[in-house]
């Protein structure tokens, strides 16, 4: 899966990293030393930010030592799947939109409706696995949640056997009921219903389009997330950890699909923020300072902005967006 800070690379097999207050790159590629499954090891190497004058030099050196890694061990023995890929393309049979996930609904011997989610998998040694989730036990948010996690969960299982390259379409697949479970998460077992349930259980709603509504869904929650974890959370003008937004620097109504779900493209601010931000009242210069318009000079202080702020937080990736903003949002005044 790629790094979205660099969508011109190939990042297969690194990653963002974060512990304990360091950050870097994170080289992780299997490797098999008696050529069968039971014996995998990961080998990791860690390209620290600290080391590199840009997040670019970091990935470059990160990639780097995994291409020279995979040269010199060109001749290990890689292991293939035993089972079918896992893909996020919707088979015929499938009416949820979510590959591998099916409602079902039946009459019980007693006579009552019986609804089921299920799930079907490959094990590593290439069985398929069936794996069913009563709504009347465990809520139908709840039978949903728990047939998307053993899909996942049986999925990842099936991954230790997966050649490297095809490592890439199935972490998308993985990301995606990630993002899935993400989006119940929020929501008790026993709740009527959820947007995502909502579409998914939808009877007059081909498969196709569910996707399609799922993947709307799925990736601005995921936006939101992501942006939030930037900034731990907080507001990152005020700090507040309370009614914080996910805005967009370069709008959504403007933007490419790719843009709009990239978190760069993204600020965490309270309301107030947000709002005069939206509509170009203040900007952020290149040093991640509040820039006010002259327009917005005098209620800006009503609202307790005094232009002193700072930003707690520019990444390398928020410098393309707020440069647009500043040229294209902002109104009035010198940025």
């Amino acid at each position: 899966m790629a790094i979205q800070a660099f969508p011109d690379l190939d990042t297969r097999y690194v990653a963002p990293y974060s512990q304990d207050g360091l950050d870097g790159y994170l080289v992780r590629v299997p490797t098999y030393p008696e050529g069968a499954r039971k014996s995998k090891r990961w080998h990791t190497k860690l390209f620290a930010f600290k080391k590199y004058a840009t997040l670019r030099e970091a990935i470059l050196a990160a990639l780097a030592y995994r291409d020279s890694w995979f040269k010199s061990h060109a001749e290990e023995s890689r292991l293939r799947p035993a089972g079918a890929k896992f893909t996020i393309k919707l088979p015929s049979n499938n009416t949820s939109g979510i590959v591998g996930v099916n409602r079902t609904e039946r009459l019980s011997v007693g006579g009552s409706s019986e609804i089921q989610w299920q799930t079907t998998f490959s094990a590593p040694t290439g069985q398929n696995v069936n794996r069913k989730f009563s709504a009347k036990r465990f809520g139908e948010v709840g039978a949903l949640r728990r047939a998307v996690e053993a899909r996942r969960d049986g999925m990842l299982e099936f991954l230790t056997t997966v050649n490297e390259m095809d490592l890439d379409v199935n972490l998308e697949v993985v990301s995606f009921y990630d993002d899935v479970l993400a989006n119940l998460k929020d929501y008790a077992d026993d709740e009527a219903s959820t947007p995502i349930l909502e579409i998914v259980r939808a009877p007059d709603i081909p498969a196709t389009t569910k996707l399609e509504q799922l993947f709307i869904r799925i990736g601005q929650q995921r936006f939101r997330r992501e942006v939030l974890a930037n900034f731990k959370n907080r507001c990152a003008v005020t700090g507040s950890t309370v009614l914080i937004r996910a805005s967009h620097i370069k709008p959504w109504r403007i933007c490419s699909d790719e843009d709009r779900l990239n978190p760069h493209n993204g600020l965490a601010l309270s309301p107030v923020y947000d709002a005069a931000f939206d509509l170009g009242l203040l900007t952020f210069s290149a040093d991640g300072r509040v820039v006010l318009s002259p327009k917005f000079a005098d209620d800006a202080i009503r609202l307790g902005i005094s232009g002193n702020e700072q930003l707690s937080l520019l990444l390398e990736g928020h410098h393309q967006f707020m440069a647009w903003h500043r040229t294209r949002v902002y109104v009035g005044g010198d940025a």
